[in-house]
């Protein structure tokens, strides 16, 4: 399963570069949980996530005390990202619904040269922590997700 590609822009911060001025390897997971809460909206558990006004709202259908967890994490680098004013252009979407987890995929591009210097992908699975029970994907979120597939 693909659902639509979304296009949001995240800023670069002076303190993301290195000593070689590119983006610093660690920075591209905060790029793409930047990413990742502006497509789909923060988890329920996280502080204002009822303000939230994400294109696909698919955190806001679970438990009230439920964490998204990373449980993987991939980052392929494809050509270094130099610092800049301008915020990066990220690609992200739902690659894989599991029964209890989801695929989210990342393309990350230089904000200058349009280059693509990041494929990433992270597997969040949900965790309720007032009941301590692994949160399964729910029909109604699985239903989201197919009717914004492209």
């Amino acid at each position: 399963m693909s659902s639509r590609i979304l296009t949001v822009e995240v800023p670069l911060r002076w303190g993301d570069m290195d000593a070689y001025r590119h983006i610093n390897n660690v920075e591209m997971a905060r790029i793409m949980e930047e990413a990742r809460v502006a497509a789909f909206g923060p988890p329920p558990a996280a502080p204002g996530a009822e303000l939230t006004d994400a294109p696909i709202p698919l955190f806001t259908q679970l438990p009230s005390g439920t964490q998204a967890l990373v449980a993987e994490n991939h980052i392929k680098y494809r050509a270094p990202l130099s610092y800049s004013r301008q915020p990066a252009k990220v690609e992200v979407w739902v690659e894989k619904i599991t029964a209890a987890s989801l695929t989210i995929e990342y393309r990350i591009y230089d904000p200058q040269s349009g280059v693509r210097c990041v494929d990433a992908s992270t597997v969040l699975a949900f965790f309720n922590e007032p009941t301590s029970r692994i949160v399964r994907i729910s029909p109604e979120q699985r239903q989201l997700l197919e009717e914004t597939a492209s």
